[in-house]
């Protein structure tokens, strides 16, 4: 997966709502950098380099800001479920990473995680094609995100908005909901 040098790094507001949430520590951040770790403090994560797509995601807790670039066909995960014909085309890179953390959650690679987006076609639109159903906050301000530069320079004009998507436990499903939506509430509405 090619480096993306003007890609963005999460909010400090968002990250410290679900480094809360998560009891203190993010287990896993599988499409990081070394310059977005610096404030996402993940215990493990996967650089550009590394390709978390490509990677396992055995983890407790995952936090996912995936890249905004395009992901040729070439360059996505292959279709592994037996007896479907996989459409390759050009695809948000978004979409890709939501679509395999998808396929890692179903599989149980990981108990838990969030999805942070700020593609409003990806949150809106791919996430219904996906048939994805999950409690989600969308945040009431713009986030306040930085570059991912040695400097983590504040992105001066903003105009995305933020979805946080919660992909909830299969334990004590309902009563995490309601610490996702009790902690996710300050940031903007929750719907579940």
């Amino acid at each position: 997966m090619p480096y993306e040098a003007d890609d963005f790094v999460s909010p400090i507001n968002v990250l410290a709502n679900v480094t809360a949430f998560f009891g203190g520590k993010i287990d896993l951040d599988p499409a990081s950098s070394e310059n977005a770790n610096t404030i996402v403090a993940a215990d493990r994560f996967y650089t550009p380099a590394d390709n978390g797509l490509k990677q396992g995601w055995k983890a407790s807790s995952i936090y996912l800001y995936p890249p905004r670039s395009v992901l040729y066909s070439a360059e996505q995960p292959p279709n592994t479920a037996l007896f479907v014909k996989q459409k390759r085309f050009v695809k948000s890179a978004q979409r890709v990473w939501i679509e395999e953390a998808l396929k890692k959650y179903t599989r149980n690679e990981f108990d838990e995680g969030i999805l942070f987006i700020t593609s409003t076609e990806v949150a809106i639109i791919v996430l219904q094609k996906l048939k994805i159903d999950f409690p989600v906050c969308i945040m009431k301000t713009h986030p306040r995100l930085f570059w991912d530069t040695p400097a983590l320079d504040k992105v001066r004009s903003n105009k995305c908005y933020g979805f946080i998507y919660y992909m909830p436990p299969l334990m004590n499903t309902h009563q995490r909901i309601g610490e996702f939506i009790d902690t996710f509430e300050t940031l903007g509405r929750v719907y579940h």
